[in-house]
């Protein structure tokens, strides 16, 4: 069985990566088209410009993956099932389940593979594909961003917070309001700061005009110094998004979190939902595998071979477009980021289960 399982595992591999690295060459020949213009612009050096290019290649090998995945079974298999090697396989007792379940399994390490590229090697690459654009290319020195203006803010307990300026570096705001409103959303307090600084985990405001209307007359009162009890740290504040590529999952968290706190459910959503299509897109090897094995083992003749490769793209290609319309539906709020990302292998998974008992013997 060891001698089966590497020659089918030889004919798979060989097909995959040949795939691959055609999609990905297209993939960076089209790049380099595209970035032509910016290039001949900036007379970037040959060196910056094969670096730039080639940094952007695990990213398009992702996505290349599927239709590697699709193709090399539908050869592999299919060429095994043309030369009647399968029905010689059940002829010598090989259950066919093995040979499914190899299939299974590569589809399964395949990803795995993607996943780890994603959560380690893609958000690293995609950085320096920034860092080489701007600071060798462009000839701009990146620095960290550490002042922002006009910033709002909506916190735990009906509170929202407007800074006017923010600087992340000095830990100092200016021009600070914060809002308190009660569960019918009456405003209760107005506190006007001219400053703020970050000390001791808190942000201690300074000349300060509280302003009560919790009573019939709105009372005011002035602090040189008021504790506002608000914990988020000026680096919370000054968070910024480097792209869904480019981040890991615990990154991920943190930003989704902190779209949360400050009350930006919508830009939340769409981080969730871009979330859960990273893990839902590891399976999608699987789906495939799933969906294309039933089409595969009918390649016994020629006419055979060819629609039953038709179906397959076809069906696979209904797969991708039924994931953008359950996207479509949860970027919407249709669907919970959850049932947006998995909803489609769901359904193909179902599918996939049904065409696999039909070739069960």
């Amino acid at each position: 069985m060891s001698i089966l399982y590497f020659y089918i595992i030889k004919n798979f591999t060989k097909v995959f990566l040949f795939t691959v690295s055609v999609v990905a060459l297209i993939g960076i020949t089209t790049t380099l088209f595209e970035k032509m213009s910016f290039y001949m612009e900036h007379k970037a050096s040959f060196f910056y410009i094969i670096a730039h290019i080639f940094t952007r290649l695990p990213w398009w090998l992702m996505q290349a993956l599927p239709i590697a995945t699709l193709l090399a079974l539908l050869f592999s298999l299919g060429n095994l099932s043309s030369k009647n090697e399968i029905t010689a396989m059940k002829a010598a007792g090989i259950n066919i389940w093995h040979i499914i379940a190899l299939f299974l399994f590569m589809g399964f390490v395949i990803g795995t593979g993607e996943l780890f590229a994603r959560e380690f090697i893609i958000p690293k690459t995609e950085k320096y594909y920034e860092v080489v654009k701007r600071e060798k290319i462009k000839k701009e020195a990146i620095l960290m961003r550490t002042e922002f203006q006009n910033l709002i803010f909506a916190l735990v307990g009906n509170s929202r917070l407007t800074v006017d300026y923010l600087n992340s570096k000095e830990n100092v705001m200016k021009n600070v309001v914060i809002e308190e409103y009660d569960e019918n959303f009456f405003i209760t307090a107005l506190i006007l700061a001219e400053t703020a600084h970050w000390e001791n985990n808190s942000w201690i405001l300074e000349n300060v005009l509280l302003r009560d209307f919790t009573e019939d007359m709105i009372r005011e009162k002035h602090f040189k110094n008021y504790d506002s009890k608000i914990s988020l740290s000026p680096q919370i504040l000054s968070a910024q998004n480097d792209g869904y590529d480019a981040m890991s999952t615990h990154d991920f968290l943190k930003y989704i979190n902190r779209l949360k706190l400050f009350g930006q459910t919508a830009k939340a959503k769409y981080a969730s939902i871009a979330l859960n299509i990273r893990y839902s897109s590891a399976c999608t090897h699987i789906i495939v595998m799933m969906v294309g094995i039933p089409f595969a083992t009918s390649f016994a003749v020629k006419l055979n071979k060819i629609l039953s490769f038709t179906l397959a793209l076809l069906a696979v290609f209904v797969y991708w477009g039924t994931q953008m319309i359950s996207r479509s539906l949860g970027e919407n709020y249709n669907l919970s980021p959850f049932m947006t990302a998995w909803l489609a292998n769901f359904i193909f998974f179902t599918a996939g289960v049904f065409g696999l008992y039909k070739i069960r013997k």
